[in-house]
């Protein structure tokens, strides 16, 4: 009989009902298939349980599988294995064996309730891994090192904030790169997970830079342990990376021998256009009372790109000021970087005139123009169209040297993909990173972004960072309703209105007068705070059907929303 059966019926219930089959349901498989002989009564005494409820689970777990296998099938116990052997015999044996490697769990959570992590082991041995929970996996004999494929280290919020356990845990991280460095296939994967906390560390935390590559999961009385194991298993496989396709760095190069204006943009587009109007389209047609357009599509397409470049001249809008004062202010911060050897990624990159000045103070070497020969510069945008923006102001870079790269930066994923190329393209070498313009503000959730960027950030990567802020005073109930009527005089100038809807006038057939637009047009102010870091101001722009009709609104999809209100 195939050894991977349970795993081919697990995926089988997956694939059908979205779900992995639980630990006891696994157990109660294994039981009844290796012995149809055993009763109900033997595998609760066994497993714990009461044999009621393993008769219960028993007997749901068989309609589950009649549903799963098809065709008519019953799934009794006594008929188990006939029913199993059907149902993965179309499966064609795999040309290799079902890897096993040897993981090492350094569990430095100091959780005195181990049943999830005592779990996720069992899960692990029976996906086929070999499993060592060490005290001090340290002291293990260099041999059974070397035998090792992965480190599972195991922190919670208690103990990063432990001193002791913090120098342990820096040890062990610092051991584990050692061991991955010394061979040549470099085939150790470094996995940290976060039991029952929070999967983010303050940014000047001494463990940030301890971590930075390392992938970072989460384990909690809510975690679907199958689906953490299968994360787990996939983070073995070192074919996981995402790859530059073959020639593209030659490709590059070539366009040196290109006689083109700096009119050309090479970009590299990461996102399915037609997937992200599907997303824009569905967060305005669900249900709920409010309907949104997330920040990343607020600049997508001409028009928002159109509008935001023209808000921002606009003297009654507050970004007019802050880019006149950028240049004096980030030049002070130039000296901390090493224009011979840094190449700039821009998140976020806005009209482009901030990374212009950027390029100019960190980078243009004394009595030139222009940075040096190999520098490279990245400017990264949901917006092809804003992109477009920024690199028409970054003319004095060939084309080769200046390369846009169309991602979210709000994803994990898209966050991996977007330093993998950087340091790629750049031949690893150290990147400053810009999150200018308060785009920090314009971000669904500002602390996993910020997360998502100190995770790739390699220990001599730097970070410029760049935020608005108030007068705390501003919050007082005494001074809150001036704050408030400021806000909303500046949110509500002509120019800021206009980009405001821009996004869903392009994206819809909406048609409104201009007078009926200042009264459909709403901005609310609100104090909110902030994690722990203190308070901040919220500013929401709304739509809202304020008129005496009825509006319609069609989308280029062919979905419709009646009496439109967002």
């Amino acid at each position: 009989m195939r050894k991977d059966w349970l795993e081919l019926v697990d995926q089988g219930v997956f694939q059908k009902h979205g779900e992995y089959l639980s630990d006891i349901q696994r157990k109660i498989l294994q039981r009844c298939y290796d012995n149809p002989r055993q009763t109900y009564e033997e595998i609760a005494a066994e497993e714990g349980y009461t044999t009621g409820y393993i008769n219960l689970l028993a007997s749901q777990l068989w309609q589950l599988l009649s549903d799963v296998f098809g065709k008519e099938v019953k799934v009794t116990k006594t008929n188990l294995r006939g029913a199993v052997e059907r149902f993965i015999e179309p499966y064609p044996p795999s040309s290799k064996p079902l890897k096993s490697f040897k993981i090492f769990i350094s569990d430095r959570s100091q959780n005195t309730e181990l049943s999830a992590i005592e779990q996720l082991r069992s899960r692990l041995n029976q996906a086929g891994q070999t499993t060592i929970i060490a005290e001090d996996w340290l002291q293990h004999s260099d041999e059974e090192l070397n035998e090792c494929i992965c480190f599972l280290l195991i922190v919670s919020s208690h103990s990063a904030n432990d001193r002791d356990t913090i120098n342990v845990i820096t040890q062990e991280v610092q051991k584990a790169r050692e061991l991955r460095e010394s061979r040549q296939d470099q085939t150790l994967a470094i996995l940290l997970i976060h039991a029952n906390s929070c999967m983010s560390l303050p940014l000047n935390h001494p463990l940030i830079q301890e971590f930075y590559g390392i992938r970072q999961l989460e384990l909690d009385s809510l975690t679907d342990l199958s689906t953490l194991v299968e994360e787990i298993r996939n983070c073995l496989n070192p074919n996981d990376e995402p790859l530059i396709p073959p020639g593209l760095i030659s490709l590059i190069h070539n366009l040196l021998r290109l006689k083109i204006s700096d009119n050309w943009m090479l970009t590299y587009v990461g996102e399915d256009q037609l997937l992200k109007l599907n997303e824009f389209v569905n967060a305005l047609r669900n249900d709920n009372d409010t309907r949104k357009i997330q920040s990343c599509y607020s600049y997508w397409g001409v028009s928002p790109t159109q509008m935001w470049t023209i808000a921002c001249s606009d003297p009654t809008y507050h970004m007019r000021q802050n880019l006149l004062q950028f240049p004096h202010n980030a030049r002070q911060l130039a000296h901390h970087v090493d224009r011979e050897q840094y190449n700039f990624v821009s998140l976020g990159v806005g009209e482009g005139s901030k990374d212009s000045s950027i390029i100019s103070d960190f980078f243009n070497r004394d009595g030139s123009l222009r940075p040096r020969d190999d520098f490279l510069y990245l400017p990264v945008d949901m917006s092809l169209d804003m992109l477009r923006v920024a690199i028409g102001n970054i003319q004095k870079l060939p084309s080769h040297r200046r390369i846009a790269i169309q991602r979210d930066i709000e994803t994990e994923d898209g966050m991996r993909e977007i330093a993998y190329i950087a340091n790629v393209l750049g031949e690893n070498k150290p990147i400053l990173y810009g999150f200018i313009g308060n785009t920090i503000a314009n971000v669904d959730k500002p602390k996993q972004v910020l997360r998502n960027i100190v995770q790739v950030m390699k220990p001599e990567d730097l970070l410029l960072f760049e935020a608005q802020i108030i007068d705390d005073s501003a919050l007082e109930d005494n001074r809150f309703q001036q704050t408030i009527q400021s806000v909303r005089g500046e949110y509500q100038a002509d120019n800021f209105q206009r980009f405001a809807l821009s996004a869903l006038l392009q994206n819809s057939d909406l048609s409104i007068e201009p007078r009926e637009r200042n009264s459909c047009y709403l901005v609310e102010v609100s104090r909110q705070s902030f994690y722990n870091y203190g308070r901040v101001l919220q500013i929401d722009c709304w739509f809202q059907n304020n008129t005496d009709r009825t509006l319609f609104l069609t989308f280029p999809t062919g979905a419709a929303i009646l009496n439109l209100a967002l």
